[in-house]
């Protein structure tokens, strides 16, 4: 039997191609760009962290079936009600971890214990009684598809092998932080889809990637998921981030899976993070505009139905409360049409 061995020297001799080196170069133009933004967008700024975190906490856990009312998981994540059931018992879970990260990311070590420590609390809330510890029996990484089909995509390692495996990720991948082996982008993109294919937990896996994702990102000093929810991009390219999953499993545990096809879809994700983060600051920047102004502009150029939460997300200056005055004056004077009912309803433009 070969065991799995994290090569992250070489990274099972991986080719940096043209199309990663390209989102490289741009993130990080993007990243030194940014940070020089004004400190008269603090207000701005704030309004994107408050959207980020709500569109994360729902993304996530949608991606995984989980979801309640947009009404409840506003009052979630801002702890304003109570979890109902044991789905909002899992979303004011990712909450607390999410706000965890985003307020100590430079004090939680990438190690085993740290790990164990967030998957506790993500299932706080819940009556579970393996938040915290590492799986007990085997299990597989199965891909459900939005017309009901289900594969089983990958066989992770055995349980007894989790916490050896899951211990000498943190290892190697710190010491190649250390020693700068890559960029950090491509270091950290490689440990997320290596834990994710060990799959250390019953439960939880997906989401506990996604927020070492964005604790490594931090970490990094790559802050853009503070601002722009990357669990939603994720969730909006579902089927490609399944299928770049597939790709690099193949071999993985004969250590010769390639990296390259989930690390470029990853940074096509980072890249577009950025891209937003540095439209919504463009608008910003723009003379002020009304909030109707804004959201006639918005809808013209996104060319597509948008609710009301992906308005407020859009255009940065104005506060929910403000932009759905806006749309109730725009439907009054018949210049927006609202279409669908409850999560699915969307304003268009009215001809």
């Amino acid at each position: 039997m070969i065991l799995k061995k994290f090569d992250y020297k070489a990274l099972n001799n991986l080719d940096i191609t043209a199309s990663m080196n390209d989102k490289l170069n741009q993130i990080y133009e993007f990243k030194g760009r940014l940070s020089a933004t004004p400190i008269t967008y603090k207000e701005a700024l704030d309004h994107l962290v408050n959207v980020a975190k709500v569109q994360s906490t729902d993304a996530s856990n949608r991606i995984e079936g989980i979801y309640t009312s947009n009404t409840r998981l506003k009052q979630l994540v801002h702890q304003k009600t109570r979890p109902r059931n044991r789905s909002e018992a899992e979303i004011a879970g990712y909450r607390d971890v999410l706000a965890l990260i985003h307020e100590q990311y430079a004090y939680i070590p990438i190690n085993s214990s740290s790990i164990l420590t967030l998957h506790k609390r993500l299932f706080g809330y819940t009556n579970s009684t393996w938040g915290g510890q590492f799986k007990d029996s085997d299990n597989q990484i199965i891909t459900k598809y939005a017309d009901g089909r289900q594969e089983v995509r990958f066989q992770p390692p055995a349980a007894y092998l989790t916490p050896k495996l899951v211990q000498e990720l943190c290892i190697n991948y710190n010491l190649a932080v250390d020693q700068q082996t890559f960029s950090p982008l491509i270091l950290l993109g490689a440990f997320i889809f290596d834990f994710v294919s060990i799959h250390p937990f019953r439960d939880g896996n997906g989401r506990m990637s996604r927020l070492l994702m964005l604790l490594t990102m931090y970490q990094a000093q790559l802050n853009v998921g503070k601002y722009i929810s990357l669990e939603n991009l994720i969730e909006k390219t579902k089927q490609s981030y399944y299928e770049v999953l597939k790709q690099s499993s193949l071999n993985w545990q004969n250590n010769q899976n390639d990296y390259a096809p989930f690390l470029d879809y990853f940074l096509g994700v980072i890249l577009q993070a950025y891209r937003n983060l540095n439209d919504r600051l463009n608008l910003v920047q723009d003379k002020p505009v009304s909030a109707a102004d804004l959201i006639l502009k918005t809808l013209t150029q996104e060319l597509k139905p948008l609710s009301r939460s992906e308005l407020t997300a859009l255009i940065p200056q104005y506060s929910d409360i403000t932009i759905k005055r806006a749309l109730s004056e725009l439907k009054k004077s018949h210049r927006v049409k609202l279409i669908g009912k409850g999560r699915s309803s969307k304003y268009i433009l009215k001809n």
